[in-house]
């Protein structure tokens, strides 16, 4: 009777020290993110980079009705990172250029809704803005220094950088390298640039940013290379497309798409069309 009772004590202690060895598919370890791309807010006017501040806020209702979750940037890298995973349903939402109608639009809206967002700065255009006197109009100004000071420390924005003065068409289309051009004289000018505003970012805010969102989603490997050099770690490019990112896969995070949100569409049209529900 002890023997027995002695052999079923032994089999408990094994089953509860030995490890199982359960294989977690790759499916279960991938998560869907949608990204939605905005530009301006206005009420002015729609068009393909312009959509109005009502259609902004019916959008993120529509999301948060549906269970979605926003996240930063740094959030999508900690997950890639194998640091923290990111919530069941995540979405960013990303905004692009720096427009100061973000600002004055988009700031209460994110903020009632219980939403952050990523807004990516063109470098010039902020200088521009914070050294002259006609600012702060949301038809046509940018973001001072200031205000992207405020909205980087108010837990609501995350900023990116989007050049300093390469959000350009000519005579190099965005950040691509020219023709003529070595490699040498490439890695320098697209350093020198984006540095520039990493800079600024420092001197005038207070931090710096290892998010980068290539102008016009124009990349090459050269230029993904030169600006990981920089310490962007996050790519954000104009590919529409639902990322699947995996935990702890770094590589995920080179070219992170996103849907562009056009205003000729109302939010049901969109989303619609970019296959969500």
């Amino acid at each position: 009777m002890k023997k027995y009772l002695f052999f079923i004590l032994s089999l408990m202690f094994a089953l509860c020290v030995i490890p199982v060895n359960h294989e977690v598919s790759s499916a279960e370890t991938v998560v869907e993110l949608p990204v939605i791309m905005y530009h301006s807010l206005l009420k002015s006017r729609t068009g393909a980079y312009i959509t109005s501040p009502a259609k902004f806020k019916s959008d993120l209702t529509w999301l948060k009705e549906r269970g979605y979750t926003s996240v930063f940037v740094q959030d999508i890298i900690d997950h890639c990172e194998g640091r923290k995973a990111l919530p069941d349903k995540p979405v960013l939402i990303s905004f692009d250029d720096g427009h100061y109608n973000n600002y004055y639009y988009a700031f209460d809206i994110l903020k009632e809704l219980g939403f952050k967002a990523n807004i990516n700065i063109i470098g010039c255009h902020s200088e521009f803005c914070s050294t002259h006197e006609d600012r702060d109009n949301p038809n046509y100004s940018h973001l001072t220094w200031g205000e992207i000071k405020e909205m980087q420390e108010s837990g609501i924005w995350e900023v990116g950088n989007h050049t300093y003065n390469m959000h350009k068409l000519q005579p190099r289309y965005g950040v691509s390298k020219m023709y003529n051009e070595s490699s040498q004289e490439y890695e320098k000018n697209l350093t020198h640039d984006v540095m520039r505003l990493q800079d600024k970012f420092e001197k005038e805010c207070g931090f710096t940013s290892n998010v980068f969102a290539f102008p016009f989603g124009k990349y090459s490997k050269e230029s993904l290379k030169i600006l990981s050099d920089c310490g962007f770690k996050a790519f954000l490019t104009c590919n529409e497309k639902i990322n699947k990112l995996e935990f702890g896969n770094a590589s995920k995070l080179q070219y992170i798409g996103r849907f562009n949100r056009t205003g000729t569409l109302s939010t049901y049209e969109f989303f619609k069309k970019i296959g969500l529900s």
